[in-house]
């Protein structure tokens, strides 16, 4: 009985939890009851992006996807705002921590009413501005809310995602005084360093082929190229744009309009992008031509982490005096000693870089003291936008694959800081996207035209770096205003490199210098030896990328660099006949063939190892010219008689191994001198004590007899 009651009182719970949960209405409150990711939501397009007097409504579209392991049903979606903001620091705390959003809620519209595993939906909304509450001038949050039942559960909130939209006034700008002066920085860089073979006479080889994809039209940065270009008629925000280039990304793009290989699972191919990447970098040339140009670190090198790798050369130096490439690939010439690292701020590196001719480097706010160059410091706040999407609950997504949340966020606080809500920066503000930044044609297009826009109410002034250089003074550690703005990536810190990765970054560089001391120039090829080393020290600053995004990555890079190591050193090669070598006599010569396959000529040192049947005499250094190929014959004394193997090696005078050892197989029917005089030796005692033995009998029996 009391385990029919029992059974009875469970049925009863039951039933009222199914109840209840159906009866369920829409709710900004309702909370995930499944910690798994089940939705997953991206933003296509949403206009407004900022409202002025003759704006009426906000739409939304988006794209809906079960990504979770079960169907989800009744799915709804509403727009809900949170509280106008009014100071850097509210928005900065809402970029980390969206606040409630209960200022105004646009109704609930059905996305789909079944979406299996898998399934995508879209997602429209339109709300009238009137009923989201939106009427005072400003910057509020928004808050895009997904509500759905799934399969075993009950309704509850599935995804959300977090933008900010600023609101105009009637007359545009909700302040007086005079706008806001602002400068926008536009980088081109790869998303990560492509270049993992270069020979002297086959080109480059990549790692993918990713590139031919962003170079193509359409692709990321053939939109970066698109959208600058765009803007053109504006004459003030075009004019305040300063183009950030890569110098490894440059040469990567020339290396491939020259024609390419690359690396995949099954081989080493031909590369698809030469046309792309020739049309590329025309277009980029056009687009800088007597425009701002400054300088990023080579492949976004940690400066910091170089200072920890010990090199004959100054490998900071090498990161960041790139202004000849940038020349002679883009006919204009950098800024000059300007730089926008994207970390690695360390003392020694600001100094470093101060000795190699830098005298301004823009960056984070840092608690890092000027060491010799000028600490000038992008708007954190903006930066932030940037760097979040700021997506939560179970749709959660990085910014990169939010980039109109991200975009949006940043002219929000472009906004802020021009004073849309009342606070008003007194300092230029300079924008500073991530260096690999992942947007679209139409995003960054969208995002120009918000700034515009800006700019016609105006809120803001767009000004050209050079001005804004020349006005601001150097920064001073400390407050920015903005205490607690997020940084997705510190930019203001170094990297601490694994160990066994600076180990082996290390034995790169005392390498490269041993083959450079064994290198000289060629009077027939004229090719100096510092062309055949400089993939190498390029390979180490690879290495140290700040694009790199764990130790297992460090890693790979650092064996990429070790392995074109052994690619060069492997271009001198010791060859031995391939049939058995009789030797006629015990000081036959060893016949050896050396090749070098380098256009710089080589001084090379033979070594035999595994020898205890041969004694090899000195042997004196050997040069070998560009591209030749000779024979040696190497004077040496057999020891024994047989047949045995010893190993013939090359290395440089510093003790580097050239080439793969080579084995030879020796066949001596005669004795050396050392063995003539052991058999000698042994023949003559033999006699002695032969003599001595019938001495001795002889004189025994002469005793016997008598």
């Amino acid at each position: 009985m009391k385990k029919l009651s029992a059974f009875g009182l469970a049925l009863l719970f039951l039933a009222a939890q199914a109840l209840f949960a159906g009866s369920v209405t829409p709710s900004a409150s309702a909370q995930s009851s499944d910690p798994r990711t089940l939705l997953q939501v991206r933003i296509e397009h949403m206009t407004p992006r900022v409202v002025s007097a003759g704006d009426t409504e906000l739409r939304i579209t988006a794209e809906v996807t079960n990504v979770g392991d079960r169907p989800i049903t009744d799915i709804v979606a509403a727009v809900q705002v949170g509280p106008r903001q009014t100071t850097s620091a509210q928005l900065a705390q809402t970029l980390v921590e969206p606040p409630p959003a209960t200022a105004g809620e646009s109704a609930w519209v059905g996305v789909s009413d079944r979406l299996d595993k898998g399934a995508s939906a879209q997602l429209s909304i339109t709300a009238p501005l009137a009923q989201l509450g939106l009427h005072e001038p400003g910057v509020y949050p928004l808050l895009l809310n997904i509500n759905g039942t799934p399969a075993y559960g009950g309704t509850a909130r599935l995804a959300a995602v977090d933008l900010l939209l600023p609101v105009l006034g009637g007359s545009g700008s909700a302040r007086g005084g005079a706008p806001t002066a602002v400068s926008m920085l536009w980088p081109f860089a790869a998303r990560e360093p492509k270049v993992v073979s270069v020979s002297h006479d086959r080109g480059a080889v990549l790692s993918d082929d990713e590139l031919a994809g962003e170079l193509a039209p359409g692709g990321r940065l053939h939109s970066l190229v698109s959208a600058a270009e765009s803007q053109r008629g504006n004459a003030a925000l075009f004019d305040s744009l300063c183009f950030a280039v890569d110098p490894d990304l440059l040469e990567t793009v020339d290396a491939m309009s020259k024609g390419y290989r690359v690396r995949t699972e099954s081989g080493i191919v031909e590369g698809k992008g030469r046309e792309h990447a020739e049309r590329w970098l025309a277009d980029l040339r056009a687009l800088v031509a007597n425009h701002c140009v400054v300088e990023l670190p080579y492949a976004g090198a940690d400066l910091g982490a170089l200072t920890q790798i010990p090199s004959e050369i100054d490998l900071v130096n090498e990161a960041v005096t790139n202004d000849a490439t940038i020349l002679h690939l883009l006919n204009i010439t950098p800024r000059s000693g300007v730089l926008w690292p994207g970390g690695g701020l360390s003392p020694a590196a600001l100094q470093e870089a101060a000795d190699a001719g830098v005298t301004t480097v823009i960056t984070a706010p840092t608690a890092v003291e000027n060491q010799g160059a000028r600490l000038v410091t992008y708007d954190p706040l903006v930066r932030a936008g940037f760097a979040l999407a700021s997506t939560r609950g179970s749709g959660a997504a990085r910014a990169t694959e939010q980039p109109e949340v991200a975009t949006q966020s940043a002219v929000a606080a472009v906004a802020l800081r021009a004073g849309l809500g009342g606070e008003a920066t007194e300092h230029p503000v300079l924008v500073a996207p991530p260096h690999d930044w992942n947007v679209s044609h139409t995003e960054l297009t969208n995002m120009l035209d918000s700034l515009g826009r800006l700019q016609e109410a105006g809120l803001v002034n767009p000004t050209s770096l050079d001005e804004v250089l020349s006005t601001v003074g150097p920064e001073t550690p400390g407050d920015t205003g903005t205490s607690g703005t997020p940084q997705a990536s510190n930019p203001g810190s170094s990297t601490s490199l694994p160990d066994d990765v600076l180990e082996t970054l290390s034995d790169v560089e005392s390498t490269a210098a041993d083959l450079q001391s064994a290198m000289s120039v060629d009077p027939t090829r004229q090719v100096e030896p510092i062309s055949l080393i400089q993939p190498l020290h390029k390979a180490v600053i690879r290495a140290t990328s700040q694009a790199w995004r764990d130790d297992g990555d460090y890693r790979i890079a650092a064996k990429v660099a070790q392995r074109q190591v052994r690619q060069l050193s492997s271009k001198i090669t010791v060859s031995t006949p391939s049939q058995p070598v009789s030797l006629a006599s015990a000081s036959s010569p060893l016949p050896v063939t050396l090749s070098n396959d380098l256009p710089v000529a080589v001084t090379v040192r033979i070594k035999f190892d595994n020898s205890p049947g041969l004694r090899p005499s000195k042997i004196e250094d050997t040069p070998l010219a560009a591209n030749s190929r000779v024979s040696r014959l190497i004077p040496a004394e057999t020891l024994r008689a047989g047949r045995f193997i010893v190993n013939v090696s090359l290395s440089t005078p510093g003790g580097t191994t050239l080439g793969q050892t080579s084995r030879m197989e020796l066949t001596s029917s005669e004795f050396g001198v050392v063995t003539v005089v052991l058999t000698a030796t042994a023949g003559a005692a033999l006699v002695l004590l032969s003599g001595r033995r019938i001495y001795r009998r002889m004189k025994t029996q002469g005793e016997e007899r008598g």
